[in-house]
C-alpha cells in the first residue's frame, strides 16, 4: 500500500481544483529521491505540472526493491475514486496514526469485529463510518482531522493527463538482469516511464556540476566505496555542496538543472543501455516536466 507526504499533501489540498498534469513519482529512495521532486515541485521550472511523490506505507517502507514498487504502481492503476477497502482504510488510519503519534489500535479492533477487508465502502458514506468509529464527544477533533488526512491522501490518476514514473538505480548487487527486464516489460506494458540511473540517482545529482566532466567514467560506474558508508559519487558530492543521503540544498542545484539535462546527454540515456551503461535518462524526464503545455 502507498501515501503520501502529509505535509505535501496540505499543498495539493490547496489546489483542489487544478487541472495541471500531474507525475506520480515512484522511487526507490525514501530520502534524495524524493526531497529532490518535493523541491522541484515548487520551483518555477515545473510551473505548468504537479509532481506526487507516493511512498510506501510505514509498515511497507524496507521494501525497496524495483519489482516490489511495482506493486504499488498496481495498486494506483487500480484506484477508483469513489471507492476504497477497508482493508486500505486501516492503512491510511495506520500511517495516520504514525504521522500524528496517535493511538489507533481500538479504532482498528472495532473495525477488524465488524468488517471484512475486502468490503468496499464508497466514499460518500464514508464520513458517517468515521464518524462511528470515533464515536463519543472525546473523538470528534481526531474524526474530523482524519477525514482530512484522507482527503490529502486522495490519489486521481488519469491516463489522458497524468503520467506514472519509476524512478531507480541501477544496482546490479540487488537489481538482476531479469528483475530489470521484468520491470522495462511492465513500464512498457502499462505506458509507465521508466528512468533509471547508473549506478545511482547520486549521478544525476552530479551531472548538476562541470566538475564531473573531469571525471573518468569507468571510475564513476563503478562507484566504489571510499570509506565505510561513503561511495565515489556521494562523497564528491559532499565536496562539492554538503551532499549527504539525508540531506542536501536544492538551492546549489536549481540553477544548473538545464547544464545537467545537457550533460546527459554525453552519457547513456537509452533505457536499454542504462542496464550496463554509465548514464541517466532522469534529465529527460526534468526536461518533459519544464516543457510540459
Amino acid at each position: 500500500m502507498s501515501r503520501i507526504e502529509t505535509e505535501f499533501g496540505k499543498e495539493r489540498n490547496s489546489e483542489i481544483f487544478s487541472v495541471k498534469p500531474k507525475y506520480y513519482i515512484f522511487s526507490e529512495g525514501d530520502i534524495t529521491e524524493r526531497k529532490y521532486f518535493k523541491k522541484l515541485n515548487t520551483s518555477i521550472l515545473s510551473k505548468n505540472v504537479e509532481i506526487i511523490n507516493v511512498l510506501r506505507d510505514y509498515a511497507n517502507v524496507g521494501e525497496s526493491n524495483p519489482s516490489k514498487i511495482i506493486k504499488l504502481i498496481e495498486e494506483l492503476l487500480a484506484v477508483n475514486s469513489n471507492e476504497i477497502t477497508v482493508k486500505e482504510l486501516k492503512n491510511k488510519l495506520k500511517n495516520w496514526g504514525h504521522e500524528y503519534h496517535k493511538d489507533v489500535n481500538p479504532i482498528l479492533e472495532f473495525i477488524t469485529k465488524k468488517y471484512k477487508d475486502n468490503k468496499i465502502i464508497k466514499y460518500k458514506e464514508l464520513k458517517k463510518l468515521v464518524f462511528e468509529f470515533f464515536s463519543g464527544e472525546i473523538y470528534l477533533d481526531l474524526s474530523q482531522n482524519f477525514m482530512k488526512y484522507l482527503s490529502w491522501q486522495d490519489i486521481t490518476y488519469s491516463p489522458l493527463t497524468d503520467k506514472i514514473c519509476l524512478v531507480v538505480d541501477r544496482d546490479s548487487e540487488s537489481f538482476s538482469k531479469e528483475q530489470y527486464d521484468y520491470v522495462y516489460d511492465f513500464c512498457k506494458s502499462n505506458n509507465i516511464g521508466y528512468y533509471v540511473s547508473n549506478p545511482c540517482f547520486e549521478f544525476w545529482l552530479f551531472l548538476h556540476f562541470r566538475e564531473i566532466e573531469k571525471e573518468k567514467p569507468d571510475i564513476l560506474l563503478k562507484n566504489k566505496f571510499i570509506s565505510k558508508d561513503k561511495r565515489y559519487i556521494e562523497s564528491k558530492l559532499h565536496d562539492l555542496c554538503g551532499y549527504t543521503k539525508t540531506k542536501f540544498d536544492f538551492s546549489r542545484l536549481e540553477p544548473y538543472i538545464h547544464d545537467a539535462i545537457r550533460r546527459e546527454k554525453k552519457y547513456e540515456e537509452n533505457i536499454i543501455g542504462l542496464e550496463n551503461k554509465l548514464g541517466t535518462n532522469v534529465g529527460k524526464l526534468v526536461n518533459e516536466m519544464i516543457n510540459k503545455k
